[in-house]
């Protein structure tokens, strides 16, 4: 499909072509491989047929057909068109934002924030922001998919300009892939990286804008005849370009593993699945031009912004009422199809109405009779609040469930991602197979571990160091990487290990379980200094150590002082006092609380304070020598089993190491339960990192185990027997907590994939 290099005349709007069959076919197809990426985020998906590059370019190749209109009209015609064009996209576009409005605002008035429960950015800030999507809105399951229409409206704006272009469409081709190499390799040389929204505008203009100039030019292309030679060389070139992409994805920090993560390699993939495509598009029209296949494709064509507006909406829904186990993939899919046809049939026929046709309830279906503009209107309004209604009344449960399962280190629902598939993906029936292959542990040479991570941090402007140690049985590794002029890390200090305490906690806890000491399903007894929870609940162990208890953090707790010194009774009782978050074992809520309880129910039934037993138990018997308890006394706060150990990188690495791969610490039965995910998708202490899923048996399995601290996180992964510790210091400036869980996720799926390279080859 790539044209050939020649400039043909243009193609002038009296001589156009009627509707091309194939075009209808492949937006389709990359129509529905946007919804299929959005529903489930699957990494591997990310490979199959490049959807958002094919968009573009099919979106050139359609407005080619009008040149005339745009290029040789005078002013008033030329911008009477664009504003037709623009008709078209904003109109179905204002239409789905009021319904989001309607929704945030039946939500609000139920005391829920439907965009702050799925999403990141707030509510009504970003219902307004979407009035006019002439920026990228993201992370949001509402408005995180509306860039697409943004670069749209911007290639309207420039499609004279992109008309020309297509006249030296080898000079586009070589300029653009130059421009992402620069883009994504220029920080190792040197060059300023570019993040953010600078990033996404960049590589958006670069990639897009390449395929959309493309489309243009295979639109004005002058037929051939299809000779054997050129279709055999065009499939071996995009076999080759699809070939070259898997191969470098290994050498490019991929932290998720989805091919959108990279601008240039989806450049180069999609060139080659265009190139492959081209070769065998004589035999792709004969089967576009089937009738029954024409008629569905024009269908789906014809209405492709209504879906790709609604489709999220339908996938919220289908997510949140789709049973789990075997059958919550197909039962997700079947309701996404479902819902997204209803959102069709009420409201495609305002694409009708934008492109100044009669309005149809289906294309092809019979108009609406009435032609009143009135009438229109009041439609239009009584089925646009319907709608949005009903994504209302639904989205009120999600935040529940989404807690329930998400507390930023759990599997969640996955909201719509536009270039990123979540590292915590949803617990789909995918098999074991999906994950990545075990290997056996091999030699960890430093060098090529620091390699590694010096080729990272070069590209994160926003980190100032970063400390990794990688534990593999008697095998350890730490490094550090600094930005040039930044002093080094200690990075064989002992530091704070925050929250990485709790699974050090949950080990002592699982000991004393194995020993009869702690009955994990038994009502925790009074403490001394602990006050009973209201209402004479009760709570147990098992739920202190799956944060399902619902005891709210101390913090958040009416009387606290930050500026009072404290002991652990003294704030658990704060969080007891207070109502609980939601019943007990019925959702998860993250609270220091669960774990001071906790500890201190250790030590009433051992008779040993919780350092004693952290050296008697664990550091001792493990030769963890820098493993040491810090001190209580700090205003407002109390380490102690909930935050309060000491370690150096290389030991906190060594322990989870030991627990979870050599277990070492805790007995087999014991362990086994702590792995065990339940049905919210947390174990006994530790949490999921995905690949993820359930097997047929309906047993849940994640790739590593382990947990998160702000600022880090320690994850164990069995399938290679290896450990990995890593910090993140910034380079001054205040970064959001999202950016640094991205670039905690991406730090770690690095380090991991650069060890077990080195374990394959060694």
């Amino acid at each position: 499909m790539p044209p050939p290099t020649e400039s043909p005349p243009l193609r002038t709007s009296a001589t156009r072509a009627a509707r091309d069959p194939l075009v209808d076919g492949l937006r389709s197809v990359a129509l529905g491989r946007v919804v299929l990426w959005h529903a489930f985020a699957a990494p591997w998906l990310s490979w199959v047929f490049p959807a958002m590059p094919v968009m573009f370019f099919l979106a050139g190749s359609v407005l080619a057909s009008s040149v005339t209109a745009v290029v040789a009209a005078g002013p008033v015609d030329r911008l009477s068109s664009l504003a037709r064009r623009l008709g078209r996209i904003l109109i179905p576009f204002w239409v789905y934002s009021l319904g989001v409005l309607v929704a945030l605002t039946i939500a609000a008035r139920l005391g829920v924030d439907i965009e702050s429960g799925a999403g990141d950015a707030g509510s009504w800030s970003t219902a307004l922001s979407v009035l006019v999507p002439l920026h990228h809105t993201s992370g949001t399951w509402l408005t995180g998919h509306l860039w697409y229409l943004a670069d749209y409206l911007l290639l309207l704006v420039l499609l004279p300009v992109a008309l020309r272009l297509a006249r030296r469409i080898a000079t586009v081709i070589t300029t653009a892939l130059l421009g992402l190499v620069a883009l994504e390799v220029g920080p190792l040389l040197g060059l300023p990286a570019l993040t953010g929204a600078a990033r996404i505008g960049t590589g958006d203009l670069l990639c897009y804008g390449l395929f959309a100039v493309l489309g243009i030019a295979w639109a004005q292309r002058r037929p051939g005849p299809a000779a054997g030679h050129r279709a055999a060389a065009r499939a071996a070139g995009g076999g080759a370009l699809i070939a070259l992409s898997l191969l470098a994805a290994p050498f490019v920090p991929l932290p998720r593993g989805s091919l959108n993560e990279s601008y240039l390699l989806l450049a180069v993939a999609a060139l080659g699945w265009l190139l492959v495509i081209a070769a065998v598009e004589p035999w792709l029209r004969r089967v576009a031009a089937l009738p029954r296949v024409a008629t569905t494709s024009r269908a789906i064509s014809a209405r492709a912004l209504t879906v790709y507006l609604w489709h999220p909406a339908a996938i919220l829904l289908a997510l949140a009422v789709a049973p789990d186990g075997a059958l919550r993939v197909p039962s997700v899919l079947v309701l996404t199809v479902l819902l997204t046809g209803t959102a069709v049939m009420t409201l495609g026929w305002v694409e009708d109405l934008a492109a100044r046709r009669p309005p149809r309830l289906w294309p092809g279906g019979r108009s609406v009779r009435s032609r009143s503009i009135g009438h229109r209107i009041a439609l239009g309004i009584a089925t646009t609040a319907g709608a949005a209604s009903v994504i209302a009344v639904v989205a009120i449960g999600v935040p529940g469930l989404v807690d329930d399962r998400n507390d930023r280190v759990v599997a969640s629902i996955p909201r719509p991602s536009d270039r990123t598939a979540l590292a915590d993906n949803a617990f789909l029936a995918m098999t074991r197979e999906t994950a990545v292959a075990a290997a056996e542990p091999g030699e960890l040479p430093a060098a090529d571990l620091q390699a590694a991570l010096d080729l990272w941090i070069a590209t994160q402007p926003e980190v100032g160091d970063a400390v990794v140690s990688i534990a593999s049985g008697a095998r350890t590794w730490i490094g550090n990487g600094i930005h040039p002029d930044d002093a080094p890390p200690a990075a064989e200090s002992s530091i704070g290990m925050a929250s990485l305490t709790k699974t050090f906690t949950a080990a002592l806890a699982m000991q004393l379980a194995s020993e009869g000491l702690i009955d994990l399903d038994a009502p925790v007894p009074d403490l001394p200094g602990v006050d009973p929870l209201p209402d004479g609940a009760a709570v147990t162990a098992r739920q202190l150590l799956q944060h399902t208890t619902g005891l709210i953090q101390y913090t958040d707790a009416p009387g606290y002082d930050p500026a009072r010194v404290y002991t652990a009774a003294e704030l658990v009782s704060l969080s007891t006092q207070a109502p609980l978050a939601h019943p007990p074992d019925t959702a998860v809520t993250y609270s220091n609380s669960n774990y001071l309880w906790l500890g201190l129910l250790m030590e009433a039934v051992t008779t040993s304070d919780y350092a004693t037993l952290l050296h008697e138990r664990i550091t001792s018997p493990l030769d963890l020598r820098t493993v040491d308890l810090a001190p209580d006394g700090r205003p407002g706060w109390v380490g102690s089993a909930s935050g309060g150990v000491t370690a150096t990188p290389v030991d906190t690495a060594r322990f989870f190491d030991a627990l979870l791969n050599q277990g070492a610490v805790v007995p087999n039965e014991g362990l086994q339960a702590m792995i065990d995910l339940n049905h919210l998708n947390g174990g006994l202490g530790v949490w999921p990192m995905c690949p993820c899923g359930e097997s047929p048996d309906g047993r849940k399995w994640a790739t590593g185990l382990g947990h998160h601290v702000g600022d880090g996180a320690a994850f164990a992964f069995p399938d290679d027997r290896l450990a990995i510790y890593v910090r993140i210091g910034t380079a001054g400036d205040q970064i959001s907590a999202d950016r640094m869980i991205e670039m905690r996720d991406q730090l770690m799926v690095l380090m991991r994939e650069t060890a077990r390279r080195i374990e394959v080859g060694s």
